[in-house]
Parts: structure tokens; sequence; C-alpha cells
């Protein structure tokens, strides 16, 4: 009987910190998603990557958005651009 006592608590528990779990998550994450966007859409002053950026295909640019989210979010548009091989 103690034992059913112990295992009724450890899963209550359990069932509070997956809730509790599942609140945090909901509140929390990026609340300006606007850094998730490449520069070219951040700027009106186009360059050259920019207009690049823009006659890239959509799975180019798809590849590019998929870089900025990963390990190499910190490298340049232009990286990006060559790493997906957008022309020049």
């Amino acid at each position: 009987m103690e034992e059913t006592k112990k295992t009724n608590w450890l899963f209550i528990a359990f069932v509070i910190f997956l809730v509790l779990g599942t609140i945090v998550s909901l509140f929390t994450g990026d609340e300006d998603e606007s850094n998730n966007k490449p520069v070219a859409e951040k700027s009106n002053n186009k360059s050259e990557v920019d207009i690049r950026y823009e006659k890239a295909s959509q799975d180019q640019k798809n590849c590019v958005s998929t870089l900025g989210n990963g390990v190499y979010k910190d490298k340049s548009l232009s990286w990006k651009l060559d790493s997906c091989n957008v022309p020049k």
C-alpha cells in the first residue's frame, strides 16, 4: 500500500512538471521574429547581395533560411548565397 502511494505521488509530480513545462514553453521564445529574416527583407537599400537574394529561386531562398537558423546563422548573407549555389 505504501509503495502505491509513493508511485501515485511520483506520477502526480511528473504530470505537474509536464503541465508547467508546456505552459512555460508557450510563453517563452522569439517574440521578435524580424531577427530571423534575411538582410534582404530588413532593409530598403538594395545592395548586390540583396538583389542576388531576390533573384534566387524559392528552393535557394529556403536553403538560405535554413542556414540562417542553424550553426551558420552568424555567417554573412553572401556566404549563405554562395553555399546555396545562387548565381552572382
